[in-house]
């Protein structure tokens, strides 16, 4: 049989794909095994209790590649390399063992019991670093420092990622490729009397259809917001501002955006306060590079909303956050963006950024993108633009 030279691009292209997620995955274990030796630790506990948070990034599933479903899930790793999943419920195995790189799987119907009886396996003794702690319950912390002392060890994580290789960069992107599919099913299903969450419904199937592992929304809708809920069985009415915050999850890298839609024609005091929101983003946009402040994101859109006029609204509860890092690797993980905040951005740190706002005459009103921090500037994901879209019935 004579293969096409399609066919020979695609195997080939599949071959170099999971070759350079090998190579990526092997990297991830020589880069932990490094930072234990330079911490002294002989063993590294990394832990999910299978939420996935849309601002604390998840250590289990960067290191493992794996997104638990149960509640008590860890991954063991000893100082000479041998290295073990925990999952828990234990008929989660076989999904787990396919998916992971991690090629010893365990399931786990005791978890203390079990992870205790891996680390006298793996003769690991004290001390033990521990990430993923703000997950796990007391009782549990309690129960395995009774076996080994253990010791924060979140940061080794965060250094592991702080330089992306092209294979999490193309996920990001694919990511906020999802991100603008979310945004227009947004767009096409908006319409008057859909009720908030059948319009979520129908963006929420959208993105899972184009790939999505996991989904965050909040919504708006009204002549004048006051802030983005969750969504509710308010009917979408003529007039309305609508805004979404489309934040779709793919092998574990967030992407965010805020896109505002009016139901029908926006008039100028309208356009003229987004243009102004728009304007204050671009700015602090312009301001991004590896090196720069952080907390120069704040100062410029601040500066820009300020100038307007509507200085004393550039705080609480008039505004929610200028931005946040995202994911693994990204500015002090969940932290939101503030002037005082003192942390240099890193190339490869994705950064969401949204000057959401509150103003007295027209409401709430959000715009945002998320970006990747490049040596000399910013890299901007989505392909959506960010302006004020008008969709008349």
């Amino acid at each position: 049989m004579t293969l096409s030279k399609t066919v020979i691009r695609q195997l080939m292209a599949g071959r170099t794909a999971r070759g350079e997620a090998m190579n990526h995955d092997n990297r991830k274990l020589e880069k932990a095994l490094h930072l234990m030796n330079q911490r002294g630790l002989n063993g590294l506990i990394i832990y999910s209790d299978g939420t996935n948070n849309i601002l604390y990034p998840s250590y289990f599933h960067y290191f493992s590649g794996l997104k638990p479903l149960g509640p008590r899930n860890a991954v063991i790793l000893s100082k000479s390399g041998e290295i073990i999943l925990l999952i828990d419920p234990p008929w989660d195995t076989l999904r787990a063992s396919k998916k992971s790189w991690i090629a010893a799987t365990r399931g786990s119907s005791d978890f203390v019991k079990d992870l205790s009886d891996i680390i006298r396996k793996f003769k690991i003794s004290r001390p033990v670093g521990l990430a993923g702690s703000r997950t796990m319950t007391g009782e549990i912390y309690a129960e395995i420092k009774k076996v080994v002392d253990l010791q924060s060890a979140d940061d080794i994580i965060e250094e592991m990622a702080r330089e992306k290789t092209e294979l999490e960069i193309e996920t990001v992107r694919n990511t906020a490729r999802i991100a603008d599919i979310g945004f227009k099913a947004f767009f096409k299903k908006a319409r008057i009397g859909i009720r908030e969450y059948e319009l979520s419904a129908e963006l929420e199937s959208s993105v899972y259809a184009a790939g999505a592992d996991d989904f965050f929304f909040l919504m708006s809708s009204g002549r004048q917001n006051v802030e983005m809920h969750e969504p509710t069985d308010r009917r979408l009415r003529e007039g309305d501002i609508l805004i979404g915050e489309i934040t779709p999850v793919c092998e574990g890298q967030f992407v965010q955006i805020c896109r505002t839609i009016v139901l029908g024609k926006a008039g100028p005091l309208l356009e003229e306060k987004y243009r102004m929101l728009v304007r204050s983003m671009e700015i602090s946009l312009t301001a991004m590079k590896a090196g720069a402040p952080a907390s120069i994101i704040a100062i410029a859109m601040n500066q820009v909303i300020a100038e307007a006029g509507y200085a004393k609204y550039c705080m609480p509860p008039y505004m929610r956050a200028r931005g946040h890092g995202f994911g693994v690797g990204s500015i002090a993980p969940g932290a939101e963006i503030t002037e005082n905040m003192d942390v240099n951005l890193e190339k490869h740190q994705i950064v969401a950024i949204h000057p959401n706002q509150y103003l007295p005459e027209a409401g709430y009103l959000a715009c945002g993108e998320t970006v990747l921090v490049t040596d000399t500037g910013i890299e901007r994901l989505a392909g959506t633009e960010t302006r004020l879209y008008e969709k008349a019935e």
